[in-house]
Order: structure tokens, then sequence, then C-alpha cells
């Protein structure tokens, strides 16, 4: 019996015709080309990331119009959009944990040589990374203060320390999504394999040290190192940059 649920007919419902499920639903493997059952899971959770990435650029790109206008407030909403849009694809990734190794090596044949870093998703959130700090830190400029001033004094500037708090929430769901996907991949192939595109674990538990934004974490080295100088007894951080 087959199982193939892909429409065979044109759409006839406004629904259909709105969301094109008919290009959507054919855009994974039929049941007879598939390498195993669960590669259509695989198929259908990696095509959700783009599809929740692609979200995150834009939600991205609206930030960034906001902080140039000052629309702080406006950002930081956008912005926290965006994180939501991680837990998303972190919950779409825990489907594959139910994927059995021995499984797992055979859909593997079918992405070859091909690795998650390809992923135009991916690579774009890299890309704009870099570009929405600078948005960020010239929203700051402007407001005549810097990154460490917004955390030495929330109040003084509470949109732009929303902001602040919304770009970690991202950095931080971000850097989870590694974690969570080092540890798919070794439960997979192992601690001493190679992950996807030949990539070594050892390599790949490397990424987990990268940060999109490193200067939000040592304003709270600053600020434990300014709690220190002003006679607090705890243990001194090393020295951030602003």
């Amino acid at each position: 019996m087959s199982t193939d649920t892909t429409p065979k007919t044109q759409p006839t419902t406004v629904y259909e015709r709105y969301l094109h499920t008919r290009e959507l639903l054919a855009l994974q493997k039929a049941p007879g080309e598939r390498l195993h059952p669960d590669e259509l899971a695989f198929q259908v959770v990696h095509q959700t990331f783009e599809l929740w990435w692609k979200l995150t650029g834009e939600l991205f790109t609206r930030a960034m119009d906001d902080l140039a206008a000052g629309e702080f407030l406006g950002a930081a909403r956008l912005i926290r959009r965006a994180v939501d849009a991680q837990h998303v694809v972190m919950a779409a990734l825990r489907q594959l944990e139910f994927v059995a190794p021995v499984d797992f090596l055979e859909i593997r044949k079918g992405l070859e040589d091909g690795s998650g870093g390809e992923s135009p998703g991916w690579r774009m959130i890299l890309r704009q990374a870099p570009r929405l700090w600078d948005a960020f830190e010239g929203a700051v400029a402007k407001a005549g203060t810097t990154v460490n001033g917004v955390y030495a004094d929330p109040a003084a500037h509470l949109a732009l320390y929303e902001c602040a708090e919304a770009l970690t929430d991202f950095d931080e769901i971000f850097h989870l999504f590694r974690a969570q996907h080092l540890k798919l991949a070794q439960r997979h192939v192992g601690l001493k394999s190679t992950g996807t595109g030949g990539m070594p674990m050892e390599a790949l538990e490397r990424t987990l040290h990268d940060l999109l934004w490193p200067a939000l974490w040592n304003a709270r080295d600053n600020l434990v190192n300014a709690a220190i100088d002003a006679g607090a007894s705890y243990g001194k951080a090393t020295p951030g940059r602003s």
C-alpha cells in the first residue's frame, strides 16, 4: 500500500493555494526514493530550520531598521521574536533523536559529504549578526553611552537595555542550539567519529566557545570587577572589553 501523501491534484481551496501546499509537500522524497523511512523526518526537520531561519533574517533586518530609527523597544520585540523562533527550531531538532544510530547511517548516505554548515539560513544568521551588532552599537553611541554604561545603569537606558537583553537571549539560544546539535551528532555517530561534512567531533565541540556578541558577556565581567573595586569580596573576573 502506498504511503505517499503528496497531493496529486491541483489545490482546490483558498488555504491550499495561499500556502502552496502542493509544492510544499512535494519538496520531500517520495517513499520509493528514500534510503530509510525516517529520511522524511530528516528532510522535514531541516527544511523547517530553513523556513524559521528565513524568518529570523527578516526579523533581524526589521530590528536594524528600528534601531536606526531610534525605535529601541520595537527592535527588542523583534529580536525576542527571533529568539522564540529558535525555540521552535530546537523542538524540531529533537525529532531526530528518535532516529536509531544505525538508521541515521543509512540516511547519511544521501547527504554524501554535505553538512549543516552549508545551510543558507545558518550562514545568513552568521552574516547578519555583525550588522545587527553594528546597528545596536551605533544606537548606543548615539545615546551617549557604551554597552558597559547600559549595563551599569539599566534604568537610565531602559529601552537600550531591553535590546541588549534581547540580543543576549538570542546569543544564548544560538549557543544552546549548537550544543544540542553537537549532542545529536554524538548520539548518532559517537564521540570520536566525524560529523556530516567530515568535521571531527573535537572541532565541532570547539564551536561551543563561539559567541555572536562577546561584548554582552564582557559587560557582566566588567560589572563584577567594578563591584570588587568598590569593595565587594567575591572573586575577581578576567577583565573584559568594552
